[in-house]
């Protein structure tokens, strides 16, 4: 029955997307690949003395474990099938991934990304979640995920990054410090 739901969100979501909002859709999936907009936002933060170097190698090993977690490990033992290859029908308007659906790496980068930056820049955690958010949506926008891959890839991503803050702060205070 879930997996009837997520069709179905995923369904209405492709079958109502905006045109307009195609192009913004897919830049905001193409700025989420790798994690890419957030290390390009965490060097230009350090840069201008908004975080610290600590918080930006925070912010690269976070992305760095959820990247492992969701496409290295999790990934490849559920191998569910992307949208478009279960039902051809699906219109892709972005590129076709050739890995499996669950969990979205996106969804996994852009959301450890905000609990580091959320933790460093907590006045501007609003920005951090609502670009985590538009990026996961993007990837059901564009054809490539369902809903379930989203939440999926954003709980571990949110996970990693947890995890590491937490390992960063025993490591800080046993002495050992970071960059």
């Amino acid at each position: 029955m879930l997996l009837d739901v997520d069709h179905l969100i995923r369904a209405w979501i492709v079958g109502h997307r905006v045109h307009a909002l195609d192009g913004v859709m897919v830049a905001l999936s193409v700025a989420g690949r790798g994690g890419t907009v957030w290390l390009v936002i965490g060097a230009v933060l350090t840069a201008i003395r908004k975080l610290t170097w600590q918080r930006l190698a925070q912010l690269g090993v976070a992305l760095l474990v959820a990247t492992i977690t969701v496409n290295v490990i999790v990934k490849p033992l559920v191998d569910r099938h992307r949208p478009f290859t279960s039902i051809p029908a699906v219109t892709v308007i972005d590129e076709r991934p050739h890995d499996a659906s669950f969990p979205s790496g996106h969804a996994g980068n852009a959301f450890a990304a905000a609990v580091v930056l959320a933790r460093a820049l907590p006045q501007w955690q609003a920005v951090w979640w609502t670009l985590a958010v538009l990026i996961a949506y993007s990837r059901i926008y564009v054809g490539v995920h369902y809903p379930a891959d989203v939440v999926g890839g954003a709980i571990l991503g949110a996970l990693s990054a947890t995890l590491v803050l937490v390992a960063s702060a025993a490591f800080t205070r046993s002495g050992v410090k970071g960059t």
